[in-house]
């Protein structure tokens, strides 16, 4: 029960953190828009830093291994505070957390919010429709690809656990 509940508040923290954070600033997630949209935003505000679009960029690999460390350290305390008391039990936990909130940030916030909602989209890219539908496929490849992120992940938190558990 406490591994459901900390699914569904794993979903809504990640669900608001990126949408803040997107209506706050698009451009800081700029390479997660299709291509023609970021060149037509790079075209039209010539003072971004980013100077052409950005695929797995050094900074974005960066952002990203940070964000899996600091969801390494979250995971961890929420997968022993649901019970978790071995290796098996602390991966499996994790991975179960990691791929609902996972699932939900493809479903719901990229094919959702971010084709859907023009709130969310890059100043200046708002009339781009048929571009913003190309999230579709970039976002269910990113979804598989979070999904095997999500595996040496588990298996740390699986060790975290393991570890902590032999104190």
């Amino acid at each position: 029960m406490i591994l459901a509940v900390e699914c569904v508040i794993g979903c809504v923290l990640f669900g608001a953190f990126i949408i803040l954070s997107v209506l706050k600033n698009q451009a800081a997630w700029i390479n997660e828009y299709p291509e023609p949209v970021q060149k037509r935003y790079i075209e039209l505000h010539p003072d971004c830093k980013i100077t052409g679009p950005e695929g797995l960029s050094p900074r974005v690999i960066a952002r990203k291994l940070a964000a899996c460390l600091i969801f390494l350290v979250l995971l961890a305390g929420m997968v022993f505070f649901a019970g978790a008391e071995s290796f098996l039990q602390g991966t499996l936990y994790c991975y179960c957390i990691w791929f609902v909130v996972n699932i939900f940030d493809t479903v719901v916030l990229d094919l959702g919010f971010m084709v859907h909602w023009k709130k969310c989209r890059l100043p200046g890219t708002e009339d781009m429709d048929k571009e913003y539908k190309l999230l579709t496929k970039k976002s269910l490849v990113d979804g598989l690809c979070g999904c095997m992120i999500g595996v040496p992940i588990a298996l740390l938190t699986g060790l975290i656990i393991f570890l902590v558990s032999k104190q």
